[in-house]
């Protein structure tokens, strides 16, 4: 949350981060303006700089008696109004996959970060925690299924829309390199606290010609040791069969300074082909002809190589405990097929402003759509399906989509693209006019 410029009432400028670097005076002009705020109009209270509409996203300044402190919250339901980087940005959870965890996988902070619940332990020693499996009570809405634990897909996902790659604008062409997007992931993970500790404590982003993140690597592994595991986050190159029944893993940039090994696994290589299908597919192209990249966010063991003769030493050597592949568009936007990638690539070069809901650990019964336009008249955004298969229990899937859709934004109030029967993207829902509220 460094560098993140707050306006008290008055116009003075605050920044967010004093709260770690500065507590004394994060303290002493929160409660100096306090009472000023509380009285002042909405567009004289303290804001961040995001605006919503041309008009500002007001914040409050709060007071809690139990540690005589004061901190900065969003207003209700507006979080999502706020932009995806903005620490006090909040996601409609109903528009997402996000819908399919219990409340308290995923926990909203007063000052913007968020604590999750991970299906893994990251223990100093010993193995993994076992996952809770105590069966839940029923749901309180049919059709839903409840997960009370976030897996790795999850986390990869919630690092993606915390570092806003889930959507594009126009003004982002010839910036979403490999680097810059696993640089937001990078930032993205300060404010994002799994097991009481930040879950950048452990996280390494692998991106090529970066030696910071180089650096970081071995810095956090000298100082976590082997009896801790670590995240590792990057893009992958190739997964290949290595010695024995073990594969080798590269992530793009991993040959260029970082000095590591990946292994991985077998079993895990397998259950990713199956978990994975689009991303395993893409893999299997020579580089020069895929369309798309994986990301990756490798839960691994790691330690140096200490044996003073091998010709490695100082090297790292990690094993591949548990992996989330996410496909993604050359512009970082998460795809789940074919047809999505085409759409994706469609919307961009028509220069349209869209997101794209993620799935995070939802199951398919969770009816959100595959992508939302955001420069159409409609301020709550205009949503967007594409239907990929005929078999029957698709078509099951795709009547109960159809119906909801209807129900909730009118016939004629969503856009779709039948991508098996029907040749070529339709039209469309035009953007507002430059210049349009």
């Amino acid at each position: 949350m460094s560098d993140t410029i707050i306006i008290l009432p008055g116009g003075e400028r605050f920044r967010l981060e004093w709260r770690q670097s500065d507590p004394e005076r994060w303290e002493r002009r929160l409660k100096a303006k306090y009472d000023e705020s509380r009285k002042a109009a909405r567009a004289d209270k303290a804001r961040c700089l995001c605006r919503h509409r041309g008009a500002v996203l007001p914040l409050q300044i709060r007071y809690r008696a139990d540690s005589d402190s004061y901190h900065l919250a969003v207003w209700p339901h507006e979080g999502p109004l706020h932009e995806k980087t903005c620490p006090f940005f909040k996601p409609d959870p109903g528009k997402s996959g996000r819908a399919g965890y219990v409340s308290s996988v995923i926990r909203e902070e007063e000052d913007g970060d968020v604590s999750v619940t991970l299906s893994i332990g990251l223990r100093r020693k010993g193995p993994p925690q076992p996952v809770d499996e105590t069966p839940l009570p029923a749901p309180d809405r049919p059709g839903r299924t409840r997960q009370r634990r976030m897996s790795p897909l999850g986390l990869l996902n919630l690092l993606w829309e915390r570092a806003g790659l889930a959507e594009w604008k126009p003004q982002f062409a010839g910036h979403r390199t490999m680097p810059a997007a696993l640089g937001r992931v990078a930032s993205a993970g300060t404010r994002i606290r799994t097991q009481k500790r930040p879950l950048s404590d452990l996280l390494c982003p692998v991106a090529p010609d970066h030696e910071g993140f180089a650096r970081r690597l071995h810095a956090i592994v000298r100082a976590e040791g082997k009896e801790n595991h670590l995240f590792l986050a990057g893009f992958v190159d190739a997964i290949e069969q290595g010695r024995g029944n073990d594969f080798t893993l590269t992530l793009t940039g991993q040959r260029n300074g970082y000095r590591c090994f990946l292994t991985l696994p077998a079993a895990e290589r397998n259950r990713l082909a199956r978990s994975h299908r689009l991303a395993a597919a893409t893999l299997a192209l020579p580089e020069a002809e895929r369309q798309a990249r994986v990301a990756a966010l490798l839960y691994v063991t790691a330690q140096h190589i200490t044996k003073p003769d091998s010709r490695w030493k100082g090297w790292i050597q990690a094993e591949v405990r548990t992996a989330a592949l996410m496909t993604v568009s050359p512009e970082m936007i998460p795809v789940e097929s074919s047809y999505e990638l085409a759409v994706a690539e469609a919307l961009v070069a028509a220069d349209r402003t869209f997101e794209k809901p993620l799935r995070f650990d939802a199951g398919e019964d969770l009816v959100f759509p595959d992508f939302i336009l955001q420069d159409t008249v409609r301020s709550a955004g205009y949503p967007m399906e594409v239907f990929g298969r005929t078999d029957e229990a698709y078509m099951a899937r795709r009547a109960e989509k159809e119906d909801y859709y209807n129900t909730t934004f009118g016939a004629g109030g969503w856009w779709s693209w039948d991508a098996i029967t029907r040749t070529g993207i339709p039209a469309f829902p035009p953007a507002r006019n430059r210049g349009t509220p």
